[in-house]
Parts: structure tokens; sequence; C-alpha cells
């Protein structure tokens, strides 16, 4: 409250505008799914709900969140080295880094801990078209509601790479689904699948289902148990990380 003379009273309401928690905004190729190879502007958003990040809490967060990526994410999104930005600035810091890239994917961490309706139309202003990955616990009627137009906001397109059990997952819907093998299995994901929004490609219902096998010790394993998988049931297919084989970012 501000006093004016005579002890009347004027309520001022708070100016601090929201900001964004962001590890890293760099342009490179998208490496994976129906949009590899084409040039993206990515923004590594900080923090995740299933993983601090930090190698002493691994044990800790696999029994803590029952996950099993704890054990075997590669992903730094920690808050050390972490920038602030405002929705405006951070389209503008997309906009310097990527020139004419109009393609951005934002991820994490859990990029829906972020994400929210003010974000998304500041990106959709500055004329990017916005992809997410999302492990799929955090809704986007949570994330994306705009309350003064009561609408959703949500990005263009949604990955989702599940690290919980189906009946954990909150997300209303994805464009592409991708199970990282051998930890989580297409059996277990039959009701799951069922959100995917189908797109036409070529006049034909595409569904973009992958098998991603995990990039560690397992690798071998993980492969052909993707391979096996995907010849016996041919709407999945089998990821390749194109980013790494063309060692860009």
């Amino acid at each position: 409250m501000a006093k004016l003379g005579k002890g009347l009273k004027v309520e001022v309401k708070s100016t601090i505008e929201k900001t964004y928690r962001v590890k890293s905004v760099w342009k490179t190729l998208q490496g994976e799914g129906l949009f590899a190879g084409r040039p993206a502007i990515f923004v590594r958003m900080v923090g995740c709900n299933l993983w601090s990040g930090y190698e002493n809490t691994r044990e800790r967060d696999a029994i803590r969140t029952g996950a099993n990526c704890p054990m075997w994410c590669d992903t730094d999104f920690t808050k050390e080295g972490s920038k602030n930005y405002s929705a405006f600035e951070l389209a503008q810091e997309m906009r310097g880094e990527g020139g004419d890239i109009n393609f951005c994917v934002i991820t994490g961490g859990e990029p829906l801990l972020h994400i929210d309706a003010q974000l998304v139309e500041a990106l959709h202003q500055a004329n990017f078209f916005i992809a997410i990955e999302t492990n799929g616990t955090v809704s986007l009627q949570e994330s994306c509601w705009d309350e003064e137009r009561a609408k959703l906001l949500t990005p263009d397109w949604i990955v989702c790479s599940p690290k919980l059990p189906q009946e954990q997952l909150t997300l209303e819907y994805f464009d592409e689904l991708k199970l990282v093998l051998p930890d989580y299995h297409p059996e277990n994901y039959n009701e799951f699948t069922q959100r995917q929004r189908q797109n036409d490609v070529q006049s034909r219902k595409l569904p973009l289902l992958w098998l991603q096998p995990e990039d560690g010790n397992r690798l071998q394993l993980a492969t052909q148990l993707s391979i096996n998988y995907a010849l016996e049931n041919p709407d999945w297919r089998v990821s390749v990380q194109t980013h790494k084989i063309l060692n860009v970012e």
C-alpha cells in the first residue's frame, strides 16, 4: 500500500516480470524424429522433476521418483552457468543466435515446468515454430492455460519420451512418442499411444512411434531389441540419433 496524503491509501500491484531459467541456447540440427536434419534453435531449460541432474543423487532420485532415467541420463540441465530471461528477452536471444531459423526445440530437463502461455505467445510473435520434448508428467492444461483469454496456448509440436508408467502420465496429447529401450517397452504404453495426434503425410495417417536405444553400456542390447520389435511391429520405428553421427551438439 502507498499513502496519498491524509492517510489515504492505494494498492500498488507488483510489476515483477516472470523470467525463465535457461541453461543454454544454441544453433544446431534436430537429431531425432520426424524433423531430423532440420536446422533448429535449441533451448535447454534448467531442472527436471525426475532427477536433480547431479551425480550423487542418481540412485536416490531413481528410488524417489520410480523412474529409471536418473541412472543413465547424460544431459546437463543443472542451474550452474544458467541465465534468467523474460519471454521477450529469450525470443530475442534465440533470434540473434539463429538468424533466419524459425524452428526451435525447447528441452530440458522437463520443459513444461517452465513453458507457459506467455512464453508460447512471445515465441510465436517472433515467428518460431515451437517443438518440445517432455516426459509426459506435466499437463498442458496446467502449464499453458492463458487465464486472461481463457484458452490454451501450447507448443506446436510435442514429442513425449515417458519415463514413468502410463497411468502416471498427465500429458493430454503428443505428436511423436519416443520410448528408450531397454527400460521402457511399447507393451506398457498401449493406452498412452492412443493420445497421439494423427498427422497427415502424403495423404496417409503416419504413426510417429519411435524406439530409442539407450546410448550407454547397454547400447548393443538396446539396439537389437529395438530392431527386433520394429520388424515385428511395423507401426514402430527405430530412432537413430543423427546428431551424434554428424558430431553436432
